[in-house]
């Protein structure tokens, strides 16, 4: 069986937290939702090994993250972002370190996130896709832009979206890919369902029915830069 993990991320509370575990069968995928009981507030670290516990558990190919995996590199063609993030919309800029980030909001989320992925890619050898082979991979999401590339109305913000928004846009997923759920999920939940699919596709060996938008990562001065954030192509 080939499964990914999906995380949708948040720095402040678990709560805020969605995760996935996605497994690819014959005809449907089916997802699973995994609640991470951790003491509040988040640590990188402590939460990194929580999920490399869960991925050892269920003997997943790779880790799905919906946050930056690095800061921006000198010299690209964006100027205050990744060109990931210029190639997707998203609305957080990650600039160069230690605080090159817009809006300035985002920045203890985005060093969160950061921090989350060296500790996997570090001590516990994930490899980025784009940075050499690996056992398993670790890459950067946006559900966001896999709801547009689905050609899909994305859920809104989790303040603004009422029951009947979730659970219209978990029927219009499952419209769209044959999908099984184990229970209904949150609205963060759902954002890790979304944000899996592409990399579960890519973990399947389905290398055309995946996007990596952006630039490969690569190290400078003790940190990674760019790299790529993987959502659906136009065949999923």
């Amino acid at each position: 069986m080939i499964r990914i993990l999906s995380v949708d991320l948040a720095y402040k509370r678990h709560a805020d937290i969605g995760v996935a575990l996605l497994e690819a069968r014959a005809d449907r995928i089916v997802a699973r939702i995994i609640d991470a009981g951790l003491p509040d507030p988040p640590h990188s670290q402590t939460l990194a090994d929580w999920v490399h516990a869960r991925a050892a558990q269920h003997d997943v190919a790779g880790i799905a993250i919906d946050g930056p995996l690095g800061w921006k590199a000198p010299d690209t063609g964006a100027e205050h972002c990744r060109m990931s993030e210029k190639a997707v919309r998203a609305p957080g800029k990650t600039g160069l370190p230690p605080d090159g980030v817009k809006p300035r909001t985002y920045l203890a989320f985005t060093k969160f996130s950061i921090a989350l992925f060296a500790r996997l890619t570090g001590h516990y050898g994930y490899a980025l896709p784009g940075a050499g082979p690996g056992e398993r991979f670790v890459t950067e999401t946006f559900p966001t832009a896999a709801w547009r590339r689905l050609g899909l109305t994305p859920v809104p913000g989790k303040g603004r979206t009422t029951p009947a928004e979730l659970e219209a846009a978990v029927a219009r997923l499952g419209a769209r890919v044959p999908l099984e759920l184990d229970r209904t999920p949150g609205h963060d939940q759902l954002q890790a369902v979304v944000g899996g699919l592409a990399p579960l596709a890519w973990a399947a060996g389905q290398r055309d029915r995946v996007t990596l938008a952006g630039l490969p990562p690569h190290r400078l001065d003790g940190s990674w830069r760019e790299g790529y954030i993987m959502v659906p192509s136009d065949r999923f």
